[in-house]
């Protein structure tokens, strides 16, 4: 069984006088992003592709996860197509995948894969996906198996979004 984690970046600063991708987490933000890494601990992840905005490499650090990260400018860049592609460039030796990107794409994505096995939660996922959420997705098979045509088979296992004092 394969095990998928797409998860927002956790909460930035507004703006950053070197642009978009220079913003960087706010305090709240790495507390939050700490959070989910003890969620994620246990889920068996062994590798995450991470956008190379510093707010998503700053959330990947602050999980706290020992596993191997590669950084992809086409996660910051891109969107739902892209993505889809990458995760399913994945080799088969890796069983958890963790993928660390920015709305609107996680969202939409995440929307898509979990529309099968829960379309209630999957239309949720559109509304409200705020920083720091996670969405988790199993399936058997092969990432290689992932395209917009054949996504019936992956099953959303659960959501997590922070709670605000």
């Amino acid at each position: 069984m394969k095990r998928l984690v797409l998860m927002r970046h956790a909460k930035t600063e507004g703006h950053s006088p070197e642009g978009d991708r220079a913003r960087e987490l706010l305090p709240r933000g790495r507390e939050d992003a700490a959070a989910v890494g003890h969620h994620l601990a246990d889920l068996g992840l062994q590798h995450a592709m991470v956008s190379t905005a510093m707010r998503a490499r700053q959330t990947f650090e602050a999980l706290g996860l020992a596993i191997t990260a590669e950084f992809q400018d086409v996660l910051y860049s891109e969107g739902p197509d892209t993505m889809l592609q990458r995760i399913s460039e994945t080799d088969e030796d890796i069983t958890g995948l963790l993928v660390v990107g920015h709305a609107p794409t996680i969202p939409h994505l995440s929307a898509e894969l979990g529309h099968a096995s829960n379309p209630s939660e999957a239309d949720a996922l559109q509304c409200s996906f705020p920083t720091a959420a996670f969405a988790e997705f199993t399936f058997e098979g092969d990432w290689a198996d992932l395209d917009r045509d054949n996504l019936a088979h992956i099953a959303l296992q659960r959501v997590e979004r922070p709670v605000r004092h």
